[in-house]
């Protein structure tokens, strides 16, 4: 990432943060990026329980005047403001503190066991490492250094209750 963009979205994370939490919501995380021809700056919203369509509106039309104000952004872009989904990527340590326990799934920078996803119960997360009880290959530490990707992973076959993946009807 430029450093540039780098800079831009740490002084619109610090200009966003305490409006976003006088709603009761947190700043899960902040992405800008050129996409099809045009920059997008895309926040996501995230709290116990999720966040209403009502509260994204409300909350996209504050910060697009606050950063009208600010004038951060040196060229047009195009604002987003979604919640991060059922299966949520995991940005800040405090995220993988809060879904510890949840199933997740991990791509890692360097091989581990001859793979680079794992998949499983996200067993512990300390200072250091994370520690996934991965469904192949068993317990598998993975220092924060080499997480090139995690996120949650909802198991959809488990929350329908009784049937199994790759069950056909």
């Amino acid at each position: 990432m430029q450093p540039e963009v780098r800079d831009i979205i740490q002084r619109i994370e610090t200009l966003a943060t305490p409006l976003i939490e006088e709603e009761g919501i947190e700043l899960w995380g902040v992405d800008f990026r050129p996409e099809t021809g045009r920059w997008v700056l895309r926040l996501t919203l995230d709290r116990e329980g999720g966040v209403s369509l009502d509260e994204l509106t409300r909350v996209h039309r504050q910060l697009g005047d606050l950063l009208d104000a600010h004038d951060l952004i040196p060229w047009r872009y195009t604002l987003e403001v979604s919640s991060p989904g059922i299966n949520r990527p995991l940005l800040r340590q405090r995220h993988y503190r809060r879904f510890c326990g949840e199933r997740v799934r991990v791509q890692t920078q360097q091989e581990q066991q001859g793979r680079r996803v794992f998949v499983g119960k996200l067993k512990t997360v300390e200072d250091r490492h994370i520690l996934v009880g991965d469904e192949a290959v068993g317990d598998i530490q993975i220092p924060w250094e080499d997480i090139r990707k995690a996120t949650i992973e909802h198991d959809f076959w488990a929350a329908k209750g009784d049937k199994k993946k790759g069950r056909s009807h």
